[in-house]
This record gives C-alpha cells, structure tokens and sequence, in this order.
C-alpha cells in the first residue's frame, strides 16, 4: 500500500518548495561547480530536479540515476535531496525512512540547505514525530523569517503538539502573506476542528475545496466534519471524491465506511473496510498506523452491531482496545454489545472504563443497566 500521506505533498509540498526557490535566503543549490565531470552531473541533477517538482511519472528512472550520480559524488548534497524527494513521491511506507536517511544526509553536507529541512520537517509530521518537525521548522525560518510555507508548517506541528491555538496563530500569519495558500487554511480547518469550532472549521476547509484543491487529505479532513455535523450524504459525496484521487489511503476507506453505515449502507461498508488494509499491508510502526488499526476495528464493531453479529462486534471492540486501551468509545460500544449478549459485569466494567475517558452511556442504557445490576442479572463472564 502506499503511504499516501506523502502523496499530497505532490500539490501542497512540491508548490511550496518551487515557491521557495524565488527567495534569495533559501541559498537552495550550489551554484557552481569545478570541472566539466561536475558541470555534467549538475545538468543531470538539473533535468532530475524538474522532472520531479513537475510531477512527472518517471520517479523510479530518477531514483536509479540519482544513485548513479551519488555513485561518482557522494558528497553532492543536492543529490542526496533529491533522492529523498523522489523516495517520498513512490509513497511506500518501507521507504519513508529511506527518504529521511537522505534528506538528514544533504542536511549534515550543506547545514544551510533549507529546502532539505522543510522537507525533512514534513516527513517526521507523517511519522508522528511532531517535536522533531518543530525543531527543524524552526531552525529553517531563522533563515527565510516569515516565510508562509515554513509558518504553516510549523503551525501544523503544533497541532499536533497540542497547541491549536499556536497553530492557528502561525497558519493565519501565512495566510496574511497570502490569502490564496491552501496548504496554510487547510491547517486553520484541522485546528478549529481541534478547538470544537465545527462549523468555522467547514468553511475553511470548503473553500479549500472550491480553490480547485485535489489533495485526498483536505477531502477527508472535511468528510469527517460533515459525518460528526451529522450530514453523511454530503461526506459521502467528498469522500468518493478523496478515494478517487487517493484509492489505497485507509483512512478515507475507514471513514467512507462509516459513512455508508450511517445511511444504512452495512454492505458497502463492509466492502470499504476490506478495501481500508488488505492483507499483506506494510505497516510503519507509527501513531499513525496504530490510530488507523484501532479505527478500523470500531468500526467493524459498529457495523457488525448493527446487523447484531454481537460477537464479531465483540472481538472487534477488543481488538480495537488492544491498540487504544483508552479509547473511551470503543468501551461504550463493548459495553453495548456485551448488554445485549445479558452479560452485565462485564458491560458495566466498559461503562465505568466509558464513562472515565470521557465517553459515557446514554442516560437510558445506563438506567438500563443499574436495573439489571441490581436485580443480580450479571451474566457469565467471558
């Protein structure tokens, strides 16, 4: 499957580092090299650097050649930057780690390679490794200050750091350079999503949407909004969209789903969630992947509850607590399930769990509950 969190950067990212290479601060590639040997290998990385920033499909071909020109100039820099862009564009999760190797390469031969460390700060976001990402934003934009690619960036690091309003802050100082950066309102919708500011946080993200936008992350960010404001035929309508323009990205399987469930749709959420990891996944040991199991599972949970499979619900629900012990939903669902299987201790155990993580039982089921409790009907235990 591909890793197709490095696939939107082939629109937001890319933009951002062409955009980059108009300030003089960046001081992106060396701009002469000694001997005809290098002027070749220059007019190589030159044509390399086109085709890969144009979106062109020809990333194996550069990741070849680009091993054959480090091959006879190991400490070229460029090179290295460029290898780790072509890595991230093939999108597989087994070579993410190969992309940040080189990047952190180019970055140990040239310090002030600044393309290099924006890049490298979006790989550690995708590898849930926020503070890093933080760190080397930070570092680039004592070298290009104020500088709206880098803002946002950062912004987004501190989202998911915690701080929504300090990302809020800093996408909104980029969006002040200039109001038509999608990247940068895209991050203002993610973080009013964080502040419960629902609805501000549609609108930001629709008009991404209307900007022409074709990144499956913006499609999902706003299908999920729409599914917790309670519209699943409008989330249904953009999440198609995104798994059109991304068809291997889980969690977009993961909330079409859902989606599906709740117009009743059982069948064809079925078949999204088969379609979300199929067998043989490679799967990063990253936040990410463990947040995509554990939704999966509540997921199958909910939808085989609802055809009242109560104990393909059960193990789903287990599952999913496996990886989330915390996962205040996915205990208010168990308990559901084990309700409806007459196994009361057990259900009241995941409400009480439920109820500590934020979660509880609706006001009659937990009536429901007490009732049977008080009345002995514990049920056996698992």
């Amino acid at each position: 499957m591909s890793h197709s969190r490095f696939r939107a950067l082939a629109v937001f990212l890319l933009a951002a580092i062409v955009a980059c290479a108009s300030v003089p601060p960046c001081q992106l590639f060396a701009a002469s090299q000694a001997g005809a040997g290098q002027t070749s290998i220059q007019e190589r990385l030159n044509r390399l650097k086109a085709d890969l920033f144009s979106g062109a499909d020809r990333v194996n071909e550069a990741i070849g050649e680009l091993k054959e020109i480090l091959a006879l100039d190991s400490r070229s820099a460029e090179g290295h930057f460029l290898l780790g862009i072509a890595y991230g564009r093939l999108g597989s999760a087994e070579l993410v780690g190969e992309a940040k190797a080189e990047l952190r390469q180019a970055l140990a031969l040239n310090p002030g390679f600044v393309q290099a460390r924006f890049y490298l700060g979006e790989v550690y976001l995708k590898l849930g490794r926020a503070e890093r990402a933080r760190d080397e934003l930070e570092t680039a934009l004592v070298q290009v200050p104020g500088h709206p690619q880098f803002l946002a960036l950062l912004g987004e690091a501190e989202r998911q750091l915690g701080r929504p309003r300090r990302s809020l802050e800093l996408n909104r100082q980029a969006l002040h350079v200039d109001q038509s950066f999608a990247q940068a309102r895209y991050y203002v919708g993610l973080a009013l999503l964080d502040l419960r500011q629902r609805d501000e946080a549609i609108q930001e993200l629709e008009r991404v949407v209307q900007s022409g936008s074709n990144v499956a992350e913006v499609y999902l960010a706003l299908g999920t909004a729409y599914l917790e404001a309670g519209h699943p035929a409008k989330a249904l309508d953009v999440l198609r969209h995104g798994a059109r323009l991304d068809p291997s990205r889980p969690d977009m399987r993961i909330q079409l789903a859902r989606a599906y469930r709740s117009t009743g749709s059982l069948d064809e959420a079925e078949e999204q969630l088969k379609l979300a990891l199929p067998e043989g996944t490679p799967m990063l040991a990253s936040s990410y992947y463990q947040e995509v199991e554990s939704d999966l599972y509540l997921e199958q949970g909910l939808i085989t509850l609802q055809q009242r499979r109560l104990e393909v619900a059960t193990e789903a629900f287990k599952k999913a607590l496996d990886i989330a012990p915390h996962h205040g939903p996915a205990h208010r669902h168990l308990a559901e399930a084990y309700m409806l299987q007459g196994l009361y201790a057990l259900a009241s155990e995941h409400a009480a769990q439920a109820e500590k993580f934020g979660s509880p039982l609706p006001e009659d089921k937990r009536r429901s509950l007490r009732k049977r409790l008080d009345g002995k009907e514990t049920g056996r235990r698992e």
